[in-house]
C-alpha cells in the first residue's frame, strides 16, 4: 500500500490540527448467471483516496479514484476547499491515537480468491446451475445470480501517528431462482464468506427448493396468534434491523436509541448472550477498524442484560467500530465515510436442532421467506407480508402458506425468546442461529 500514498499525502497530514488519509486497493472478479446461462465475467481494479481534516473547527472531507500521481494532490485540494466553507463546529473529537492491536489477526484472507481464475468461477457457476435445475419434478431456473469475490488492501495514516494497513477477501453470492409452473414461485439466497468456502452444490439445491414451495403454497387464512420461528437467513436481517439500530453510538449520542437508558438493565430474554467478535472469520473482522482504533471482543447482551453501545470516533471514545468496509461489496471502499458497524455480532447457539424446536411448537409459523425482513428500528414494530411459510401444529408441519401479514414488536421478541437452535450461520455482520420469538400474529385473507 506505501505505493499509493504519495509524499504530498503524507506531507499535507502536518498542515491541519487533524487530518486523515485513508486509501483502499481492491480487485474484484464477478460472475454473472443470467436466465440460467452464465453471462459474463468482469475484473475490476479500484484504487482510491480519501483525505479527512479539520482546522480552526471546521471540516472538509474529499475522496478521489487514484488515476496517477497528481490524484493525491487534487484529493486534498478538494478536501481543504469544503473545509473552508464549512460551518464552525464546536464539538470535533479527536481523531485515533496510536495504540497496540489487542487481538491476534483473525483469518479473513484467502490466496485462493486472490488468485481466482475465470475457470474457477465458471465451475461454480456450472456447479450452481445444475444443482438447481429441478425440485420434485417441476424445472427450476435462475432469472439472475451472481458471484463476487474481492481482494481489498487498505491503509489508514493520520496526523496523530496512526498507521495501520489491513487486508482481507470477500465472497458474496446473491442467487434468485423460479419454479416453471402455471402458478410460478421464487426462492432468494445470499452467501458471504472471506473465504472461497462456498458449497454450488447446497445452495443451488436450497434456492431450488425454496421456488418449488413459494409456487405450491395457498394463501393463509384466518387469524393466528403464535410464536414465529426465523432461521439465520431471514432472522440475520430481522435481528440486525433492530439490535443494530438500538446500540448504536450515534443513534445513543442523539438520543434516537431504543435502548437509550438501557446500560445494565434486562432488555432480552434471559437465554440470550450476544458479543461483537472481531476474532472470527467475518467479513469485517479484523485488529483496527477503519480508523486506526484497536478492535476487542464485547459483550453486548448478557443473558439479556444490554451491556454497552458501539461508537466511532465521531462519537468519542470509540469502541473500534468505524468501519468503510461493507460485508456485501468492496468496490469503491475509499469513498465511503466511517460509519458504526458491528464487526461481527454473534448469538450464542442454543442446544435444539431445527426439527427438536418445532417438534415443541402447537402453533407456530415458520418463515422461509419475507417479501423485505426488516423491523422499524425506534420503535421495533414490523408488519412483514410472508412470501412463502411452514405452518407448525402439534410439533409437525402440516402446510406451506404465502400471502399473510405476521406482525410484532421486535424488541418485545427479544424479551419473549422461547427457543435458540444450534445452527449458527454467518450472515454479513451477524452470526445467529434459528431463533424462535413469542408475541406475533399473523392474518391472512
Amino acid at each position: 500500500m506505501n505505493g499509493y500514498i504519495g509524499d504530498r499525502a503524507m506531507q499535507a497530514l502536518k498542515d491541519y490540527d487533524q487530518a486523515e488519509v485513508y486509501v483502499s486497493d481492491t480487485t474484484i472478479n464477478t460472475i454473472y448467471i443470467d436466465n440460467s446461462q452464465i453471462s459474463n465475467i468482469e475484473t475490476k481494479h479500484d484504487v482510491g483516496m480519501m483525505f479527512r481534516m479539520n482546522k480552526d473547527g471546521r471540516m472538509g472531507k474529499a475522496y478521489l479514484n487514484l488515476n496517477g500521481r497528481d490524484s493525491e494532490e487534487e484529493c486534498i485540494r478538494m478536501a481543504d476547499t469544503v473545509m473552508r466553507f464549512s460551518p464552525v463546529t464546536e464539538d470535533i473529537k479527536p481523531f485515533a491515537q496510536p495504540e497496540q492491536a489487542r487481538i491476534a489477526m483473525p483469518d479473513v484472507f484467502d490466496r485462493k480468491i486472490e488468485e481466482i481464475t475465470p475457470e474457477v468461477l465458471r465451475d461454480l457457476a456450472k456447479r450452481l446451475i445444475g444443482a438447481s435445475a429441478e425440485c420434485n419434478g417441476s424445472e427450476v431456473r435462475i432469472p439472475r445470480a451472481q458471484i463476487r469475490v474481492s481482494t481489498t488492501r487498505s491503509r489508514t495514516l493520520n496526523s496523530n501517528g496512526v498507521d495501520i494497513e489491513h487486508e482481507s477477501t470477500l465472497l458474496y453470492g446473491h442467487f434468485t431462482s423460479m419454479c416453471v409452473r402455471d402458478h410460478p414461485g421464487e426462492g432468494i439466497e445470499e452467501f458471504r464468506s472471506t473465504h472461497l468456502d462456498i458449497e454450488p452444490e447446497r445452495i443451488g439445491r436450497s434456492i431450488a427448493e425454496k421456488a418449488y414451495n413459494a409456487a405450491t403454497c395457498t394463501e393463509f387464512k384466518g387469524h393466528l396468534k403464535c410464536p414465529m420461528v426465523l432461521t439465520p437467513g431471514e432472522g440475520a436481517d430481522m435481528f440486525f434491523s433492530v439490535v443494530g439500530d438500538a446500540i448504536d453510538g450515534e443513534n445513543q449520542k442523539y438520543g434516537r436509541s431504543h435502548w437509550q437508558n438501557s446500560v445494565d438493565q434486562p432488555v432480552a430474554s434471559e437465554i440470550l448472550n450476544v458479543v461483537d467478535d472481531p476474532t472470527g472469520t467475518a467479513p469485517l473482522a479484523g485488529r483496527f477498524d477503519d480508523e486506526g482504533v484497536a478492535t476487542q471482543r464485547r459483550s453486548i447482551i448478557e443473558n439479556g442484560v444490554f451491556k454497552g453501545f458501539l461508537r466511532d470516533t465521531f462519537c468519542g471514545d470509540s469502541t473500534g467500530n468505524g468501519l468503510r468496509r461493507s460485508s456485501t461489496e468492496q468496490q469503491g471502499v475509499y469513498a465511503r465515510t466511517p460509519t458504526i458497524k458491528p464487526l461481527n455480532l454473534r448469538v450464542s447457539p442454543g442446544k435444539y436442532s431445527l426439527d427438536q424446536m418445532i417438534e415443541q411448537l402447537d402453533d407456530a409459523i415458520l418463515v422461509e421467506k419475507f417479501a423485505a425482513p426488516e423491523a422499524e428500528g425506534i420503535t421495533g414494530r414490523f408488519g412483514l407480508n410472508v412470501r412463502c411459510g411452514h405452518v407448525i401444529h402439534k410439533g409437525e408441519v402440516v402446510g406451506v402458506v404465502n400471502n399473510a401479514l405476521l406482525m410484532g414488536n421486535m424488541y418485545d421478541c427479544l424479551q419473549n425468546i422461547r427457543m435458540i437452535g444450534n445452527d449458527s450461520t454467518q450472515g454479513g455482520v451477524v452470526n445467529l442461529p434459528t431463533i424462535c420469538y413469542d408475541g406475533t400474529e399473523i392474518i391472512g385473507n
